[in-house]
């Protein structure tokens, strides 16, 4: 008995470091392309920005049957027992980790078997949660990953589960000893992308307590609210991909310096606006339609990804408990593949892509995998072979 509530004290703990994070540079994609032979392949895509300083990740895969319970250790407010419920659906995804703590059953970005892919993205200061939640149906926004992924084979059952109100989404937060860990502006809020295998995908916002559900236009960043968003690219209607050779000012022409002339002001920083200006013109420059083949939409999204791709250092910001700095830097970068069931990544540590296929997971029981240990480097020095006379 004492080792499973030092257990769930060690997970609350590590929800806490995510908690006083002000991490807000995430980037999502989702589309679809076609093949030769007419078949559609979608895929879920993003960028997970948390420093070292604030918490790990390790690839979990959660099996059928798998049970969940929801507002431990009053998360979800006082007196709020929380929704349980089983795994109907086998998952794999990214789970916050820290070394020597227990392993965490909840995913912040991950795949289910049947397509069904699901992310958060940070939306501090823009969601309004459920405040009175029912006792049995409230689940924490730190568990609605979770919740997607083990119960729904398609966006329309997860907007007829929302709609329906079938569990009410709670703020995460935590007392110990009667003491806030985190206040609201410190709390982790996010919204978040949903997508199937057919090519449905929306984003789910909160307002009032209830669900706000758009259609996905292809990408997803942070803060303000996606509608947002979507009107203020109407700002960048004139980039273009085709370079302009020249132009005439007062009668004089004055010719380009080099191509790329099209793309001149695509925003180039790092905030959540510029991101999804810049995201959705890759998206649309970068990802043809019809393709050879699934993988090499698959390389293509992990090159336009790479362009968000944050520096250690590059973005640095006053802790929100008042004490010190946080850095945001790009930790992995993810892919699922909707329709082969697989799910990519790479790492700040490793730009090797790595890929789990999901009917090859274990069964029956919670499985972990570390993510891979530096690589950045390999040594090819001896790698050449004679390819002509000696001299």
């Amino acid at each position: 008995m004492l080792f499973k509530i030092k257990t769930v004290v060690f997970a609350v703990v590590v929800s806490v470091f995510l908690a006083f994070s002000v991490a807000g540079a995430c980037t999502g994609l989702t589309f679809t392309v076609g093949d030769a032979r007419g078949d559609l392949y979608a895929f879920h895509a993003r960028t997970m920005e948390f420093g070292p300083d604030v918490t790990g990740w390790r690839l979990i895969s959660v099996p059928r049957g798998y049970s969940f319970k929801s507002c431990k250790m009053g998360i979800c407010g006082d007196g709020v027992a929380g929704f349980e419920w089983k795994a109907r659906y086998q998952h794999v995804g990214m789970s916050p980790a820290r070394p020597g703590l227990p392993v965490l059953d909840e995913v912040a970005d991950g795949i289910n078997e049947k397509g069904l892919a699901c992310g958060c993205f940070y939306h501090m200061g823009y969601e309004e949660y459920n405040d009175k939640p029912r006792s049995d149906k409230a689940i924490a926004n730190t568990d609605f990953v979770s919740w997607v992924l083990s119960n729904f084979a398609t966006v329309r059952e997860v907007r007829d589960a929302l709609e329906q109100g079938r569990v009410d989404v709670a703020q995460f937060t935590l007392k110990i000893k009667g003491k806030l860990l985190c206040e609201p502006g410190t709390c982790p809020q996010a919204h978040y992308a949903v997508s199937d295998e057919t090519g449905s995908s929306i984003v789910v916002e909160f307002k009032a307590g209830k669900a706000k559900i758009f259609d996905s236009v292809g990408v997803i960043t942070n803060n303000p609210e996606y509608d947002w968003h979507t009107t203020n690219l109407k700002n960048y209607i004139g980039l273009q991909t085709l370079s302009r050779d020249s132009a005439v000012f007062n009668g004089r022409t004055y010719d380009k310096l080099g191509n790329g002339t099209g793309s001149i002001g695509l925003p180039g920083d790092f905030t959540p606006p510029s991101r999804f200006v810049r995201a959705m013109f890759f998206l649309n420059s970068a990802m043809p339609k019809v393709q050879t083949g699934p993988d090499e939409a698959i390389g293509r999204a992990f090159r336009i990804l790479n362009q968000f791709d944050i520096p250690e250092g590059s973005i640095v910001a006053a802790s929100p408990t008042g004490k010190g700095q946080i850095q945001d830097s790009t930790m992995w970068t993810a892919l699922a593949d909707l329709k082969r069931k697989r799910y990519y990544y790479h790492t700040q540590a490793s730009r090797t892509v790595r890929m789990v296929e999901l009917n090859r997971q274990p069964k029956n029981v919670l499985s972990v995998q570390d993510l891979p240990a530096e690589e950045l480097i390999l040594d090819v020095s001896n790698k050449f072979t004679p390819a002509g006379k000696t001299r």
